[in-house]
């Protein structure tokens, strides 16, 4: 199965505390981070937070107000925020993040981090390109230096330096669009997602743990088909690192 090109640059919005630009094929999604001070859960008193935001611009697409591409994500605001909440779920089960880092005082402070997305030109696949831009915001992320006050709030320092987050290994998708039963394909154009009756998104992390299957759609998809999306993904996530390195390389033991 044959899978457009692919590029990434980070810190591309330099008004960003991260920033990273991800292109598969035609489509291209910027992602912008931004750190806020937070108050932690009561369940992980030692741990920061993410939130996770998609939208698409409004000139991403020719085609982005037409109706009659509802089965597709072009103009569907439900299926955009299911997309917003699956690249959630595979940075948390992915694991990538030490989120102990993001830790300011125990029980009280925590930078939240705001993951902001934006498709700002529209081929098909938005979702690869997403977590991809994801993975490269965050390898740029810098923790600033803080100090707190006496009555509990929290101000940036003007001594010691800025930190950079440690990633433990990034998630690389690869996404199946479902023609029927027997014929699949890798990595969707618009064109072809107007055809599908279903889409199966797979993720591996760099370490080459599998860390996402997410199936769409009425279309049913055998056992064998869906071994063979994974072993396909697998190799191409080792294929990324390899074609990536300052993105996806070098991450910690």
């Amino acid at each position: 199965m044959d899978v457009r090109r692919t590029a990434v640059s980070l810190g591309s919005i330099k008004t960003a505390d991260g920033s990273a630009l991800a292109k598969v094929g035609g489509t291209t999604v910027a992602c912008g981070l931004k750190l806020e001070v937070g108050i932690p859960s009561a369940l992980k008193p030692k741990e920061g937070r993410f939130e996770v935001s998609l939208k698409l611009a409004s000139l991403c697409s020719p085609e982005i107000n037409k109706k009659s591409l509802g089965r597709t994500f072009v103009g569907n605001d439900k299926r955009i925020d299911a997309m917003a909440a699956t690249i959630k779920k595979t940075i948390a089960s992915s694991q990538m993040m030490n989120l102990e880092e993001l830790c300011i005082k125990e029980g009280a402070s925590v930078w939240v981090v705001y993951i902001d997305l934006v498709c700002v030109d529209f081929s098909g696949n938005i979702f690869d390109a997403a977590l991809m831009a994801v993975g490269g915001a965050l390898r740029s992320l810098q923790l600033p230096p803080t100090q707190i006050a006496e009555d509990g709030e929290v101000m940036l320092s003007r001594e010691g330096k800025s930190s950079r987050l440690t990633i433990k290994r990034y998630p690389i998708s690869i996404s199946f669009g479902i023609l029927d039963q027997k014929h699949i394909v890798a990595d969707p154009t618009a064109e072809e997602e107007k055809l599908l009756e279903g889409r199966l998104s797979v993720a591996f992390t760099t370490d080459g743990h599998l860390c996402l299957v997410h199936k769409e759609g009425r279309e049913s998809i055998s056992s064998k088909r869906i071994n063979d999306c994974l072993d396909i993904a697998e190799k191409y996530a080792e294929k990324m690192v390899k074609k990536h390195p300052k993105v996806f390389g070098f991450v910690a033991s």
